[in-house]
């Protein structure tokens, strides 16, 4: 399927997330902290979930982007552990670490050793359908999320969950990716959308091939504003900013004084505006926005926004030298 399409899709992987999290049998957990463990297009949905609760819980979120996971991770730590394939290295042995330290562990995954780990030992594990990459998969994982995290009892994202669907069913793209052709896309956002400006930096780097970064107001008007006054290095730049009508005033002063700043000094300044009354909404309503841009970027580039060559090529470098699987599946068979 080509990624447009998958794109189109988006609404109704929302809904059949919905579904297949809400048969997912999890234990009693008792926790006072959550992991999500994952890398590249699966983690980035534990980014979504700690910008969307950050405000609503008191229970810290933390994202954990290696081989193991941090040393207050104990018994009383709920994880995700999330991979799209199920083969990925580094969760895999986040994975190990979870089931040593006694973790309460939820998987995440459409197949691989992670979907096998998981039956092995006899732990909760949603399976969501195979045949995505796994930054096309986000909205099965990261509903997937809200909906164990609701079946907990932490929250109630069901509401939210249905209006994201009918606001994407709905939305609308503007035709803004010929201003990026030949240019370095720099997303930036207020907190609350900082991991959506992560995931639109992502989306131009694996769908678009194009270098990209982010950052987050206001810490960028304490140091990033400055790198723009060597105006020949950023002629070629064009910066993304993400906007909510509702955004606090104090935002809106930033990011008003900020454009008029960097005006002259970027090729262009485009803001795109979130949808919706529900912060899930706009933050997924500026992701499929972002994510049709990669793709359209990706059509100009004259590029295939599916595969993704240096990734698969470091793999396969990664396992000829180091076979990291083979050796954290002997792990595994030590503790069950």
């Amino acid at each position: 399927m080509e990624m447009k399409e998958i794109i189109k899709k988006y609404p109704d992987m929302c809904l059949e997330a919905l579904e297949i999290s809400k048969s997912l049998i999890i234990p009693d957990y008792q926790f006072n902290k959550i992991i999500v463990s994952g890398m590249g297009g699966s983690a980035i949905s534990g980014d979504l979930l700690k910008d969307l609760l950050r405000n609503e819980i008191k229970i810290p979120i933390d994202v954990c982007r290696e081989y193991h996971v941090p040393g207050y991770v104990d018994e009383n730590t709920l994880v995700f552990c999330i991979s799209y394939s199920g083969d990925t290295e580094e969760t895999l042995s986040q994975f190990i670490d979870c089931v040593e330290k006694k973790c309460k562990i939820i998987g995440i995954t459409s197949n691989g050793k992670l979907k096998e780990w998981c039956e092995r030992l006899n732990l909760p594990c949603v399976i969501v359908p195979k045949g995505y990459q796994p930054r096309s998969a986000l909205p099965y994982l990261f509903v997937s999320i809200l909906v164990c995290l609701q079946k907990l009892g932490l929250i109630d994202k069901e509401k939210e969950i249905k209006e994201t669907i009918e606001i994407l069913r709905n939305i609308k793209t503007g035709k803004i990716a010929q201003y990026l052709k030949n240019s370095i896309p720099i997303i930036y956002g207020s907190d609350e959308f900082a991991s959506v400006a992560k995931r639109m930096k992502t989306q131009f780097n694996e769908n678009s091939k194009n270098p990209a970064k982010y950052d987050v107001f206001p810490e960028l008007d304490h140091n990033e504003i400055v790198g723009y006054e060597m105006d020949k290095l950023n002629k070629n730049s064009v910066i993304i900013i993400l906007r909510d009508k509702n955004e606090p005033v104090e935002s809106k002063a930033r990011i008003e004084i900020t454009k008029k700043i960097l005006k002259n000094k970027v090729r262009k300044i485009i803001e795109l505006w979130s949808e919706g009354r529900s912060k899930l909404a706009k933050m997924m309503s500026l992701i499929f926005v972002g994510d049709y841009l990669s793709y359209e970027l990706a059509v100009l580039n004259k590029v295939d926004p599916i595969e993704t060559k240096s990734i698969v090529l470091l793999k396969k470098e990664l396992k000829k030298r180091l076979d990291l699987v083979n050796k954290l599946e002997k792990r595994i068979n030590s503790l069950i």
